[in-house]
């Protein structure tokens, strides 16, 4: 009952190991993209973002005083139109005084 075997030895020849993630050329790229394109964000459109915020902020204050301004300006137009502002007016810058009232002037007091 011998058996005819016959063992074959066969040589496998290592093959190189492959890298499990190879650098390939469109990695480098996208890769170097996006690292442009942070450095810009950050330090090119980010700062450029601040000054135009602090800018805003600045032209908002001055449209509010502007406003105000303008509001006070036209309440001093509305009391222009009335006679009795204008008489104050003339008592207080000039003063002259209505029929039947009398001018006190006073000196300030020297102090020696």
């Amino acid at each position: 009952m011998e058996q005819n075997l016959s063992t074959k030895v066969v040589r496998m020849e290592k093959q190189p190991q492959k890298r499990k993630f190879p650098i390939k050329l469109r990695h480098v790229i996208v890769l170097s993209f996006a690292i442009w394109g942070t450095y810009t964000y950050l330090f090119v459109q980010h700062p450029l973002l601040v000054q135009e915020a602090v800018a805003k902020a600045k032209v908002a204050q001055q449209v509010s005083t502007a406003n105000q301004k303008s509001k006070q300006l036209t309440q001093q137009i509305q009391a222009l139109h009335s006679n009795q502002y204008i008489a104050q007016l003339a008592e207080r810058k000039y003063n002259l005084i209505q029929h039947g009232d009398i001018l006190f002037t006073t000196t300030p007091s020297q102090t020696n």
